[in-house]
């Protein structure tokens, strides 16, 4: 019987996933990461809840069970680089670096530890073989789709991945969950959002990381796309290009972040057309196969919206060129894009213009 470590985290999805591999005929072992977070911290020994609803659900499934301890790991690799991102004047995607540095590594490594042959998780996506290499295509719920953010699997991961909810939408999977007695989980609320935030704002989180880290930000000017000062803003950190809420100014028409310069801790407003772009760069890339850029691929530069007609071309072994083929709008330095075609995600890495 082939082995299938499965990452728990105690909610409806990866319960379901357990529930299918085992009709599928696979021994399934539960591996729940322990991340860090506010709630979570370095001393506090005692387990979150969504550890032990995993230890639970697993007991009932009678399925085997391990915790791994990544809260240090994450803490550096995830939270500090959510802190530096911002500290430089970018907008971090945490969700999507933490699936490219840490949360499949440590699968991985679990997986050969434990001696399973393969690694499944509750994710809405697919997995595809197509000319000589396995690429993850989209699932088919679109309102659960999360390829967006695993653009970073390399193919000895993705060759050992199982998605077992690809096929299924949400609705689908509750119904599993309470035809096999999980009532309450198929109506648990689910988590939205970065989880080390706990759906809070990221900005009082963000505040006490550089309160911490003994920096001081002061109050700092907005200006105009000529370099003149229309406002104070409460600094520059606290801001992400495209937004237009929370400006503390009041002007006849609506501004919008178009730049932020962390060296004079200025922020530049400009009206909404300003904001459209014909290119962008990308840095720390992943693809599947180069030979994929010689079509016409589609990018997304957010998770839910604008998915655009693009050519991508290799500038060098970090960075990516993209011509769009309609300008596209707020393209904010930090955050990730992802590259398709069709359903299938070809890859994807850092924005950087």
């Amino acid at each position: 019987m082939k082995r299938v470590l499965l990452g728990m985290s105690g909610g409806t999805d990866s319960s379901v996933a357990a529930i299918l591999l085992k009709e599928q005929g696979y021994e399934v072992v539960g591996t729940t990461l322990r991340l860090w977070s506010e709630t979570d911290n370095f001393n506090n020994s005692e387990l979150p809840q969504y550890i032990l609803d995993a230890k639970c659900l697993a007991e009932k499934l009678n399925i085997e069970h391990h915790i791994v301890d990544a809260k240090s790991e994450f803490y550096t690799k995830v939270i500090e680089y959510f802190k530096n991102e911002y500290l430089t004047g970018r907008t971090p995607n945490p969700c999507a670096k933490c699936n490219v540095v840490l949360k499949w590594k440590l699968l991985l490594e679990q997986a050969d530890r434990l001696e399973c042959d393969y690694i499944s998780t509750g994710h809405y996506t697919q997995i595809e073989f197509f000319n000589g290499n396995y690429y993850i295509k989209k699932g088919n719920d679109p309102d659960k789709e999360q390829s967006f953010f695993l653009w970073g699997l390399n193919q000895e991961i993705l060759s050992r991945i199982i998605f077992p909810l690809g096929k299924y939408n949400k609705a689908e999977v509750k119904n599993i969950a309470a035809k096999h007695g999980f009532e309450y989980i198929a109506n648990k609320k689910e988590s939205t959002g970065v989880c080390f935030l706990n759906g809070g704002d990221y900005q009082p989180f963000l505040q006490n990381l550089i309160n911490e880290a003994n920096i001081f930000i002061p109050q700092g000017n907005y200006i105009d796309t000529d370099g003149n000062v229309i406002g104070k803003h409460n600094g520059y950190p606290f801001y992400t290009v495209g937004q237009r809420r929370g400006l503390g100014l009041n002007t006849n028409s609506p501004l919008y972040v178009s730049h932020i310069a962390p060296d004079s801790n200025t922020i530049t407003l400009c009206n909404r057309n300003n904001l459209y772009k014909n290119e962008m760069l990308v840095t720390g890339y992943n693809l599947v196969n180069n030979n994929d850029l010689q079509n016409e691929v589609i990018t997304k530069i957010r998770y839910r919206k604008q998915a655009a007609p693009s050519i991508v071309s290799i500038i060098d072994s970090n960075t990516l060129k993209v011509n769009f083929i309609e300008p596209e709008w707020s393209i904010a330095p930090g955050q990730t894009a992802a590259f398709y075609i069709g359903e299938r995600l070809i890859g994807g890495g850092y924005i950087d213009v």
